[in-house]
């Protein structure tokens, strides 16, 4: 196959974890009354009810990680819109509520499922092999295979950033 038919290849993308547990909700990423923001000011507001020192400490290749029904509830757009000014590169999670995965991918995030989340603490190193489908804590050496990586995906990410 020549270079000109090839299929672009994603990149493995690496970041430093920050995990919260089950349940976490779109405004408690960005609390509702920051949500008619720009997303540069509204990444300054990120967690602001559940710590506000963390939005300047977020920082580019970060990835979001948390249990199950990441995203839920109202508010998931700004949200996602916030966490992809601020540099965070992906949001993992054991589910993510519906609608919050397309919020993100619209968002430019990669919306990625696993099945044991709590493998990866804040501030642990993490390698998302897309290609491969899935995500290393470098951390600890622990993988996980990402459940939701099928082909529809993988061709909407290769799409967007693919090389």
């Amino acid at each position: 196959m020549t270079d000109a038919h090839r299929e672009p290849r994603l990149p493995v993308l690496t970041g430093r974890a920050w995990s919260f547990s089950d349940d976490l909700a779109a405004t408690d990423i960005l609390p509702s009354r920051f949500a008619a923001l720009s997303p540069a000011d509204a990444a300054r507001e990120l967690f602001a009810d559940l710590d506000p020192t963390l939005a300047g400490r977020l920082g580019a290749g970060d990835v979001l990680v948390a249990g199950q029904n990441l995203g839920r509830g109202p508010g998931g757009e700004p949200a996602a819109r916030a966490l992809a000014a601020a540099g965070v590169i992906a949001v993992v999670g054991g589910s993510l509520a519906a609608g919050f995965a397309h919020a993100a991918l619209a968002a430019d995030l990669i919306p990625l499922e696993v099945d044991a989340p709590a493998i990866f603490h804040t501030g642990a190193r993490m390698r998302l092999n897309l290609e491969a489908g899935t995500i290393a804590n470098l951390s600890s050496g622990d993988r996980q295979p990402i459940r939701n990586l099928d082909e529809q995906l993988l061709a909407r990410l290769r799409e967007r950033y693919g090389r």
